[in-house]
């Protein structure tokens, strides 16, 4: 459940200026109430976009930091990524994109297959490395001199069920 009444930034009523969207859905996407539609007359094709998940925390002492999942609806799948932002008083700063998700009718996973954890000043993504999730990949990031640094990858298999 994501409680925008608890953070700083509301990414549930923001304008984005990215999303993972293909090219032809503007930017930037003014989200309300954590969602945002666009048709494209010349596809002839709808695009539902959502926030997926929050999740804050700090790289940092006395800062403060969140990842924003987003997702893209189409018609025969979607695509997501999670955006790290740096939350400024009521302002957030895009400092990258730290992890993604493709999907289809019949493969790839959705938004909920990106994992974000915040400890001791460390940004952890836990994504998919492919489409079948037959492995998954935990990226570090800290911030260094004021910039994220990736400061280490992992490969891993998937979770067991159970």
């Amino acid at each position: 459940m994501i409680l925008p009444f608890l953070l700083a930034v509301d990414f549930m009523n923001i304008t984005y200026a990215t999303n993972p969207c293909a090219k032809n859905v503007p930017v930037p996407v003014v989200m309300r109430k954590g969602a945002f539609a666009y048709f494209d007359a010349k596809m002839g094709a709808g695009f539902d976009l959502h926030v997926d998940s929050v999740k804050e925390g700090s790289l940092k002492a006395g800062t403060r930091q969140a990842v924003v999942v987003l997702a893209c609806d189409f018609p025969v799948g979607g695509t997501a990524a999670a955006y790290l932002f740096d939350e400024r008083s009521d302002a957030s700063v895009l400092l990258a994109q730290v992890g993604a998700a493709n999907w289809g009718p019949d493969w790839g996973s959705g938004p909920a297959s990106i994992h974000v954890r915040f400890a001791n000043n460390f940004l952890y993504v836990d994504e998919c490395k492919d489409t079948g999730c037959t492995m998954y990949v935990v990226t570090t990031y800290a911030l260094r001199g004021g910039k994220l640094a990736k400061v280490f990858v992992q490969t891993h298999k998937p979770p067991r069920d159970g």
